[in-house]
């Protein structure tokens, strides 16, 4: 904690105030999701089904845009949540693109998780904590795992899956998961995915 939070030789500014460690690292990685008809998904012991998923696009131009607000992840969560017929406090916990420290921050607020402008508080207030109101990327998210770009998307639905499944590795393994969000973005919160997880029943 203290070696991220302090400025070093090995943790430099790279764009006041992000650090090296605000930032993910762009990685090499892979994932896959298997895809099946309900009956066949059902006779395996780890199957999960899509309660809801949504996607808003954006404009790409950050000059047509408030970089302070994702507003696209904002509609992309209100549609999914919508379709899930569900609200943002009865997830389990959620998985989010935390590309950068201050990505991060204003998707909770995108969300609906804080205000605008209090990102900061859902973690200095322990609600992202895996024993929060909300945890966030119990996995550690891609400042701990890497951002492998085109398997980011799918990294964060097999996580979420282990979670729904009782799978994660040892020490990211919440209690009773059983409702997962996951907000994935491509661009600048240009190309904007909520999916809504649960175990098949």
């Amino acid at each position: 904690y203290d070696f991220c939070r302090s400025e070093s030789e090995k943790n430099p500014y790279v764009a006041g105030p992000l650090k090296r460690t605000d930032c993910s690292l762009v990685s090499d990685g892979a994932a896959a999701l298997v895809l099946a008809d309900a009956e066949t998904a059902k006779a395996m012991n780890k199957s999960i089904a899509f309660r809801a998923t949504a996607h808003a696009q954006d404009f790409l131009p950050m000059s047509k845009r408030d970089i302070l607000q994702f507003e696209g992840c904002t509609v992309a969560w209100q549609r999914a949540l919508a379709k899930a017929g569900v609200q943002l406090s009865d997830l389990s916990f959620v998985e989010t693109h935390d590309c950068f420290t201050v990505a991060e921050l204003i998707e909770y607020e995108a969300m609906g998780l804080t205000p605008r402008g209090q990102g900061a508080r859902a973690i200095l207030e322990g609600w992202t904590q895996k024993d929060g109101k909300l945890p966030v990327n119990p996995s550690g998210g891609l400042k701990s795992k890497g951002h492998p770009i085109g398997a980011t998307g799918v990294s964060m639905h097999v996580m979420t899956a282990m979670q729904l499944v009782g799978q994660a590795p040892e020490g990211m393994q919440l209690r009773d998961a059983k409702l997962g969000g996951i907000f994935n973005m491509g661009g600048a919160a240009v190309a904007n995915y909520v999916s809504v997880l649960e175990p098949l029943k």
